[in-house]
Order: structure tokens, then C-alpha cells, then sequence
């Protein structure tokens, strides 16, 4: 295998964890809060016995696609060195 098919290989791996966590964590988002709603309305526990599940799980996925994005961030920098001084301000969280 060459270098260049690994790195590939590399950043396809990044981008499509990075992709599902990242749209997991925003579906979870919305799926705890209507929890966390229907609990503070109506009193029952078990809503909030399932939002602490959910918001477990949501802590897991946030933390995955923190990471995920930030190895994404050196791969841009070190695969695509000028597409990312062209738009680096875009795409990076040191602005």
C-alpha cells in the first residue's frame, strides 16, 4: 500500500465517523430536550430517568465528534496544505 492511498483511507474513516456522531449528537439534542419537556410537564420519572440515559449517551457522541473534528482539522492542514491557507478561517476553530 502507498502512502497516499492510506491517507486517504485515513481521512475517509475520519469524515464518516465524524459525519454520523455529528448528526447523532444533534438528533439527540432535540429527542433530550423533548424528554427533559414532557417530564417537567407532566412530573413523571420516567422521562427523566430516560433524558439522564439519552444525555449520557449524547456526552459520548459530542465528545467523539469534538475529536473526530479536530484530527479532521491537521488533515486538512497536512493533505491540502493550500486549500487550507486559502480557507483556513473557515474551517478552523482558531480564528
Amino acid at each position: 500500500m502507498d502512502k497516499l492511498f492510506l491517507a486517504r483511507l485515513q481521512f475517509a474513516s475520519t469524515l464518516t465517523y465524524h459525519f454520523w456522531f455529528v448528526s447523532l449528537t444533534l438528533g439527540l439534542s432535540i429527542f433530550i430536550a423533548l424528554m427533559e419537556t414532557i417530564y417537567v410537564c407532566t412530573g413523571r420519572k420516567k422521562f427523566k430517568t430516560m433524558a439522564k440515559f439519552w444525555g449520557k449517551l449524547f456526552l459520548i457522541n459530542y465528545t467523539v465528534g469534538i475529536l473526530t473534528g479536530l484530527v479532521q482539522e491537521f488533515e486538512f492542514g497536512m493533505n491540502w496544505a493550500e486549500f487550507s491557507r486559502f480557507v483556513g478561517y473557515v474551517f478552523s476553530s482558531f480564528s
